[in-house]
């Protein structure tokens, strides 16, 4: 499955920037993650269940803004264009995945966020991206739905 979001975030810079990124081999989180800037969280339901997180330096979100022509970039755009990013991604990964695979509308925070969220029992992988000499993370924190049984 980790595949279906590396070619969304290889995807995404090709076409929707025109830059290619490079992705660096997915590993399990272990203990805290780490966060940057800004932190894009995506909620997943349906077939799988759990969290997609985006982080990203103010500097790649900077470069980002000025590739869509935004010259004077603030602290709301840096978190419209973290919530963009997210939500790309996980819309590409649902083109692959299917209508069962259900997305939230982003939540962004800017610097560390309180606490992260996600299933017990399950695995969080995170996918390093490179872009223009900058660096993102791409978390994906996701578990099977679990089955109801009718009565």
């Amino acid at each position: 499955m980790l595949t279906v979001f590396i070619r969304a975030i290889l995807h995404y810079f090709e076409h929707m920037v025109g830059i290619p990124a490079e992705t660096d081999a997915p590993y399990l989180l272990e203990g805290d993650p780490e966060t940057m800037h800004y932190t894009a969280v995506i909620g997943i339901s349906g077939d799988l269940q759990g969290c997609i997180y985006f982080t990203a330096p103010k500097g790649m979100l900077n470069q980002l803004l000025n590739h869509i022509h935004e010259p004077d970039p603030t602290d709301e755009l840096r978190c419209d264009m973290a919530g963009e990013v997210a939500n790309t991604l996980s819309g590409n990964a649902r083109k692959q995945l299917g209508p069962g695979f259900m997305i939230s509308v982003p939540v962004v925070v800017l610097g560390k966020p309180e606490r992260f969220v996600w299933p017990k029992n399950t695995a969080c992988f995170v996918i390093p991206i490179r872009w223009q000499q900058t660096r993102a993370l791409l978390m994906v924190c996701l578990t099977n739905a679990p089955v109801v049984s009718e009565l």
